[in-house]
């Protein structure tokens, strides 16, 4: 069995990006139906990776309206390894910014949602 592959945006400055997992197609829409993986957080306290059990993304109050995206599908078996080799590969943010709006590290770029 294969799970749909989505990346959905939500209301933010920038907007806030994630991947949405489609793992009980038939569960009703406004009910746990999937893996939502993202990072939370902001350039000043750093992100941390905050995978969660997850309605569809077009029932939130803060989804952008069209941009939930089929990008592919994955193996039911495939999951587990998706979230060690993939998500939990690729480290969250550091904190990046002062207070004042300096860098902490001036050689470094910046990390947004979606970069």
């Amino acid at each position: 069995m294969s799970f749909s592959v989505y990346t959905a945006e939500y209301l933010g400055a920038p907007n806030h990006e994630a991947i949405y997992i489609e793992t009980n197609p038939t569960a009703p829409r406004t009910s746990e139906g999937g893996r939502l993986y993202h990072v939370t957080g902001n350039l000043l306290q750093g992100m941390k990776y905050d995978p969660r059990g997850s309605f569809d993304p077009e029932f939130s109050a803060s989804y952008v309206p069209g941009t939930k995206k089929v990008i592919g599908s994955i193996a039911q078996a495939d999951l587990t390894r998706f979230e060690t080799e993939c998500c939990r590969a690729v480290e969250a943010p550091q904190a990046q910014l002062t207070l004042g709006g300096k860098q902490l590290y001036p050689g470094t770029p910046l990390y947004r949602c979606g970069d």
